[in-house]
């Protein structure tokens, strides 16, 4: 009887065991990941790559970019057209009172409207360097949901804040890049 015993417990730990790999299997599956090589807008001289993981509803944000503006913080966003249209980075054309920026209503129509701030928006370090990381809970504390996302390849990552006029706007894109799946 003993023996009975410990084969039916071999056998239901082995079946556990093989359960957990599964889920594992199933979430690694259920995983998407996304990469945007960013680029300047607006003369910034600001590049980096971003990058964004989905796991169910769970986002992860990773952008490393280079010649920010030097000790300023920099907001960040994924923006999104309406109808999942396909959002671009803006072209030189699209500086449509010919000032030489392109501002955000000049920009919008090609990159859309904010759909997740990445907050809290990184300070460049003193060499105009950015380094962040976050996890967002979608559907959660005012994020969009999974659904509201739809689909991330025609999302877009834009970084603000240049100086201009000797004065550092935080408004202005700096960079930006068009999401693609990895």
């Amino acid at each position: 009887m003993n023996l009975i015993k410990g084969l039916f417990l071999s056998v239901l730990a082995l079946g556990v065991a093989s359960c957990d790999d599964d889920d594992d299997n199933e979430n690694m599956e259920n995983m998407m990941s996304y990469e945007a090589q960013l680029g300047s807008i607006n003369d910034s001289g600001a590049t980096g790559t971003a990058t964004v993981t989905m796991q169910g509803d769970i986002l992860t944000v990773n952008v490393i970019a280079q010649g920010m503006t030097p000790n300023q913080a920099h907001p960040q966003h994924i923006h999104g057209l309406e109808d999942g249209e396909n959002g671009t980075c803006p072209p030189a054309s699209a500086d449509t009172d010919e000032d030489g920026i392109i501002t955000i209503p000049e920009g919008a129509p090609s990159y859309g409207e904010v759909l997740l701030p990445l907050q809290d928006f990184p300070t460049a370090d003193a060499d105009g360097n950015i380094n962040y990381e976050k996890t967002f809970m979608l559907g959660e504390n005012g994020n969009p949901t999974v659904e509201d996302l739809d689909d991330l390849e025609d999302r877009v990552i834009v970084l603000h804040g240049i100086n201009n006029n000797d004065e550092y706007v935080a408004t202005i894109p700096a960079a930006c890049g068009e999401l693609e799946e990895m």
